[in-house]
């Protein structure tokens, strides 16, 4: 256990439907932030997702909007390949949860099923997320819905 709590992990999928047009449109949703934004958040950002680009995350619902969060991070790898589209950030100081989230948009050449895979590393990093961690953990299942959601709306 760190000093700010248990680390907690998870990945999580769903199939997009399929295609080489449903790959690229999700995959280029993804990396110009609009499956954030879908997923009801105000981004602040200056460009697509790219190694070394930071932006800032807030809520538009929820408790976390109440409580006016915002969530700095920095994409740290981007991933741009034939099968495979998407890139992962970490959080900064001042992101209520210290820690990593991936997003990746596939397709299966063998099926041409496309589908969005997430997968995600945190602990608590703030005293107000701790005392709230049962509110942080609904939140967090609650957007990582929201972003599988965003992208299915692509076809």
């Amino acid at each position: 256990m760190s000093r700010a709590g248990r680390t907690r992990r998870f990945t999580r999928e769903a199939v997009l439907g399929a295609g080489a047009d449903l790959f690229d449109r999700a995959s280029r949703a993804l990396i110009d932030w609009d499956m954030h934004r879908r997923a009801g958040l105000v981004v602040v950002v200056d460009g697509p997702a790219s190694v070394g680009r930071r932006v800032r995350l807030r809520p538009r619902t929820g408790p976390a909007a109440w409580l006016r969060i915002t969530a700095p991070c920095e994409v740290t790898a981007v991933v741009h390949t034939e099968l495979a589209r998407g890139f992962t950030y970490r959080a900064l100081p001042g992101h209520p949860e210290a820690g990593w989230e991936s997003f990746l948009v596939e397709r299966d050449l063998a099926t041409d099923v496309v589908r969005l895979r997430i997968v995600a590393e945190s602990s608590h990093a703030t005293l107000l997320a701790r005392w709230g961690a049962p509110v942080a953990r609904v939140e967090q299942g609650r957007l990582t819905r929201r972003y599988l959601a965003a992208l299915r709306e692509e076809h």
